[in-house]
């Protein structure tokens, strides 16, 4: 029994050792062939780059960076950005060109337009109650011209005369020298300007809200030297422009005789008529009167002689109201929008001046208060009845353009019917034209100065609107069929809108 025993351990162990020998073979054979397809698929994927084996004492090569491919430049652009720079560098003051009116006891000198272009109108303070006169000189013919000034004591400067004086029947593409006041009060410097041709095409320049003495951004004096850089460089640039219209708040203070000094006293507004708006600083009102603590007196009137004046529209304490003139084949309107009556005045008065002028085929108004404007701040406290009495007035009289100031900010509308309603199907686009629109377009100046820079919120009417943050201007050409627009930034004389309507 015992060795039946043995025997069947023996077969036992037997089989034990060969079912293990038989699994390890399986093992091993299934490893191999795992391992196999492992080195199959690393053959197959990329390769890294060979690492440059390090040698002692030196650094390590690194790989060479891909090369950066430079942007291409516009020659073009880069031309121009050029120009603009050496603009920029010629945007200069020209204090020095000539004596400034300080050296004289004459004050306040301002060159107005006159209603046609053979006529100016001189504006000035003098300590002399005797009249004084304008004498012109011809250097070309020899011929001398005097004319004598209305005279009167000044209600806001103290111990000053008031003298405006019309000269007339000037000779067309003639260049005068000329000089004011009087023996007892004293003359001025001798000053020059020109006459233009007489003809239909004419060229006239746009400012506006020089505000003297609203030194947000600067100190007055800043400011008055931008605002004799501007005029300096427009009067040089566009010696062609007939005239210069400063679209209201030509000071910060209605009465700060500091501020109109700073506005008027440069060489440049003495070779070139000025066309001035009304603004809302540059007249009294009660609340500014609390404020300023100054009387209400009719300070821009004193400052500024205009034609074709009217007797009613007028502000409540400075007596100005609403003026027109002609040059070639436009009809000019200046409105006084800071005003107490009611807006049927203005109508009244546009619809008598264009009955007047019925052969007269562009038509343009003027006047502070945007209709439309692209600052939040106003577009919330604006009167609805600005626009709505522009509109009124330009349709039946079919006003083309209307020019506005005010925002310290550019934008310029499509075309508005008398309803206020946006006209489409025109090319807003800069640079585009408008054949024979129906409606009136509007265009708000920017600052002249850089007192403020408003920032621009859209608004429905505004096709085109911005904010450069420098010193702009209007330069506008009027021919037989086309009336052009063009907005410069003028530190760097570059275009910054332009648009034109075409009229047969």
């Amino acid at each position: 029994m015992r060795k039946k025993n043995t025997g069947l351990r023996a077969i036992f162990t037997s089989a034990v050792l060969l079912i293990l020998v038989v699994t390890a073979a399986w093992t091993v054979k299934a490893r191999s062939q795992k391992e196999k397809e492992q080195e199959a698929v690393e053959a197959e994927a990329p390769q890294p780059a060979e690492t440059p084996s390090e040698v002692p004492g030196e650094e390590p090569q690194k790989p060479p960076e891909p090369a950066v491919e430079e942007p291409e430049t516009d020659p073009a652009a880069e031309e121009e950005e050029q120009r603009a720079a050496r603009e920029r560098e010629s945007f200069v003051t020209d204090y020095t060109s000539a004596p400034l009116l300080e050296t004289t006891p004459i004050k306040c000198l301002s060159m107005e337009v006159g209603e046609r272009a053979t006529e100016v109108r001189f504006n000035w303070m003098s300590p002399s109650g005797a009249a004084g006169q304008v004498v012109c000189k011809n250097p070309e013919t020899g011929e001398t011209l005097t004319f004598t000034a209305e005279c009167t004591a000044s209600s806001t400067m103290p111990g000053y005369y008031v003298n405006k004086a019309v000269v007339s029947e000037l000779q067309p593409g003639a260049s005068y020298a000329y000089q004011v006041g009087n023996d007892a009060g004293g003359w001025s410097p001798e000053y020059q300007f020109d006459v233009p041709d007489t003809g239909n095409d004419i060229t006239f320049l746009v400012t506006s809200d020089a505000q003297i003495g609203q030194s947000e951004n600067d100190d007055i004096s800043v400011t008055i030297d931008t605002w004799d850089k501007v005029v300096t460089r427009l009067v040089n640039y566009v010696p062609e422009a007939q005239f210069l219209l400063h679209n209201g708040d030509q000071v910060a203070v209605y009465g700060d005789a500091e501020q109109y000094d700073g506005f008027l006293n440069h060489l440049a507004l003495y070779r070139i008529p000025l066309a001035p708006v009304v603004g809302n600083h540059d007249v009294p009102n009660e609340n500014s009167m609390e404020e300023t603590g100054l009387p209400g007196l009719p300070y821009f009137y004193e400052h500024f002689y205009v034609p074709n004046r009217s007797g009613d529209g007028c502000s409540q304490y400075d007596k100005d109201g609403d003026y027109y003139f002609v040059r070639g084949d436009v009809l000019f309107i200046v409105l006084n929008s800071s005003t107490i009556q009611p807006t049927d005045t203005h109508e009244t008065y546009v619809r008598a001046v264009v009955d007047d002028h019925k052969d007269i085929k562009w038509k343009i108004v003027i006047q502070h208060f945007p209709a439309y404007s692209s600052v939040e701040h106003y577009q919330k406290k604006l009167d609805p009845w600005i626009a709505a009495s522009l509109a009124y007035l330009s349709e039946p009289n079919e006003i083309d353009l209307i020019l506005t100031g005010h925002d310290h900010a550019y934008s310029r509308s499509k075309f508005v019917d008398g309803s206020c309603r946006t006209i489409e199907g025109y090319d807003y686009a800069s640079g585009a034209t408008a054949m024979n629109p129906e409606g009136t377009l509007y265009v708000t100046c920017g600052t002249a100065s850089g007192c403020i820079y408003q920032q621009v919120t859209p608004e429905e009417h505004i096709a085109f609107q911005g904010q450069p943050e420098v010193p702009t201007a209007l330069k506008i050409d009027v021919t037989e069929n086309d009336l052009h627009i063009t907005s410069y930034l003028v530190d760097s004389w570059s275009v910054y809108d332009e648009y034109t309507i075409h009229k047969e």
